[in-house]
């Protein structure tokens, strides 16, 4: 009772309209799940999303310790950040290029979705290496929770609500990368999922190397 009497209720609300706007945008978390749901169904796709709500909490634990500030404060290090995660997106948009161009009608019919395991590892460290997630939770979190005694315990509640917030948004997108893919009834329209799913990574990664520090 005492952490939430400790909320200021114009910043919850603030924080609400900003985070909402945020979890509705396409990003790069959009994306990706949008990407994994395409190949994987919306059942494994759930695998993918706790990776980006896991990573998101890694951030809010460093920006409550006050360890995110090091890359606000660094651009080279936020470079390093942005370009790392940039990478590693077209890495995986061309897994989803090769089976599409690269196999044959056969093995492409043969195709077996990713596990769960590896969805969660490949969104955990996708958004891991997002700058959106540094100035989120880094630099905004910070500011909705308020100053004074029990900040760093309130910026954590905050990211647990966003949580909540985040998880619809990212069931939305789910869908529509489900729908999508159930007319894929043949071979070749697999390949063409294929080429959808990389594009979403690929225009994921395009985003991340846009970002910067004056994105706030």
């Amino acid at each position: 009772m005492e952490l939430l009497a400790s909320f200021d209720v114009t910043l919850v609300h603030g924080f609400i309209v900003t985070f909402m706007a945020l979890n509705f945008t396409p990003g790069p978390a959009v994306l990706k799940v949008v990407g994994d749901s395409i190949t994987n169904g919306i059942g494994k796709t759930h695998a993918s999303m706790a990776g980006v709500f896991d990573a998101n909490l890694v951030y809010a634990l460093l920006a409550a310790g006050g360890m995110s500030a090091l890359l606000l404060s660094f651009p080279v290090l936020f470079a390093m950040v942005k370009w790392i995660g940039a990478a590693y997106l077209l890495y995986l948009a061309y897994g989803f290029y090769k089976m599409a161009f690269s196999a044959s009608l056969s093995t492409a019919r043969e195709q077996k979705p990713a596990s769960a395991l590896k969805l969660f590892l490949t969104s955990f460290a996708m958004q891991g290496a997002n700058p959106k997630s540094v100035l989120s939770f880094g630099a905004m979190l910070p500011v909705f929770a308020g100053e004074g005694d029990g900040m760093a315990l309130r910026m954590m509640a905050l990211a647990l609500f966003n949580t909540a917030l985040e998880y619809p948004a990212l069931l939305f997108y789910a869908c529509i990368g489900t729908r999508v893919s159930k007319f894929a009834a043949s071979a070749r329209s697999r390949a063409v999922m294929n080429v959808c799913a990389g594009t979403a990574l690929a225009g994921a990664a395009c985003m991340i190397s846009k970002s910067t520090l004056k994105t706030q």
